[in-house]
């Protein structure tokens, strides 16, 4: 008997998985065939496209529901928890290949959307505590963040499903859900790949989201990145070694910057022009400068664990303001700001700050400050962030303490 429920309801998991709404909605009020139109893929984002909003919504509601419409009735039977999340995948399968439609619908990324937040609610009810929950509202931060700065569904995936799978077996374990739901993610990334191979390539998908960065600018950020040596010194060795060393480079760099002063040919070279901004020939002091001037005085007057969070935060934060910034640059907030461009500062913030946790003493408090203290000082126009953002981070972590 057993035997036979778990059939039926593997069954009943394909039946309704094959319910596809957006070719029903389209043959019913339109009189067509969605597969004939738009992307020609039965699923929610082509009606929206083809069908409009309306329609548009009602697929996308159904369809991310009704796979966990399959596993709600699986558990009616009271079969095996692997039939039961068996029964949901079929609602998947369904969706890819329904019966009357010469088995040729949708993807299914919808319906396994659906299906992987019931089995994410599930896994957090029955196996997180209270400690492990934030990491995971980070990771649905993150996720927000990525789809509101790209707004594309596949760069999410790229980004997020990977870290989605070590995070669950690491907190909650080896069981049939964590499982699931890695199966879930891979079908997910697979997908996102085959959709955008149709579409083209991943970097056709990138210029169509965001404009591509000139290769001056990632030229002057990928020398400015080789900075990280500075918190990774002051992480691995000694205070003194980082100190003594980032001196140094703070003495190459004044006898650069009067060099420059007495001779103004020097802006002409082609390598200072790449690495330079445009308006720093005429400053006082480049960034690499005041960069250096402000780690130098991180390392002198700050604790190790807030100095080389604070020191992570002004490498790492400032580039993926500007990176992100200049490919999707959509919400201006200030004078040559952004509001992605922000939002991908703290974003590598955070997740610098819950790397640290995980090996050193510093409370969620004074990670969540630091995050907005050097976020708010990167977005302020004409302030000098090379300069501020780092100590004005690490002061307010150090208030906290």
């Amino acid at each position: 008997m057993n035997i036979f429920y778990s059939v039926l309801t593997i069954i009943i998991g394909y039946l309704l998985g094959s319910i596809s709404m957006a070719y029903l909605l389209g043959r019913i009020f339109r009189g067509i065939d969605i597969r004939e139109h738009g992307s020609k893929n039965a699923g929610t984002m082509n009606a929206f496209k083809v069908l409009g909003p309306v329609y548009g919504i009602v697929t996308m509601l159904f369809d991310l529901f009704k796979g966990v419409l399959a596993i709600y009735v699986a558990t009616l039977f009271k079969v095996p928890t692997p039939i039961i999340l068996a029964s949901g995948f079929a609602a998947i399968v369904g969706h890819v290949f329904p019966f009357y439609m010469q088995f040729k619908g949708g993807r299914g990324a919808a319906t396994a959307y659906g299906i992987l937040m019931w089995t994410y609610i599930t896994i957090a009810l029955n196996y997180l505590t209270i400690d492990s929950v934030i990491p995971f509202i980070f990771f649905l931060y993150f996720l927000l963040a990525i789809y509101w700065v790209t707004r594309s569904a596949n760069f999410t995936a790229f980004a997020g499903l990977p870290s989605l799978i070590p995070l669950m077996f690491w907190y909650a374990g080896v069981n049939a859900y964590t499982i699931f739901i890695s199966i879930i993610c891979i079908y997910l990334l697979v997908t996102s790949i085959i959709t955008v191979s149709i579409a083209g390539s991943l970097k056709a998908e990138s210029e169509t989201y965001g404009r591509k960065v000139t290769k001056i600018k990632l030229i002057r950020k990928t020398v400015r990145l080789c900075a990280i040596i500075i918190p990774l010194m002051y992480f691995i060795f000694t205070e003194k070694l980082a100190g003594g060393f980032t001196a140094v480079m703070l003495g190459l760099f004044i006898i650069f910057e009067i060099a420059r002063r007495l001779k103004p040919d020097l802006h002409k070279i082609r390598g200072l022009k790449i690495i330079l901004k445009k308006d720093e020939p005429t400053r006082m002091l480049s960034g690499y400068t005041f960069y250096l001037i402000s780690s130098l005085f991180i390392i002198l007057v700050f604790p190790k664990v807030i100095g080389g969070l604070s020191l992570l935060f002004l490498t790492w934060g400032d580039l993926a303001a500007e990176l992100v910034g200049l490919n999707y640059p959509r919400v201006r907030t200030f004078p040559g700001k952004t509001l992605e461009g922000s939002l991908g500062c703290f974003s590598i913030c955070l997740l610098l700050g819950f790397a640290v946790m995980i090996f050193y003493d510093i409370s969620l408090l004074q990670v969540l400050v630091g995050c907005l203290a050097a976020t708010f000082i990167e977005s302020i126009p004409k302030l000098e962030d090379n300069l501020f953002m780092g100590p004005i981070a690490a002061l307010c972590m150090w208030l906290l303490r």
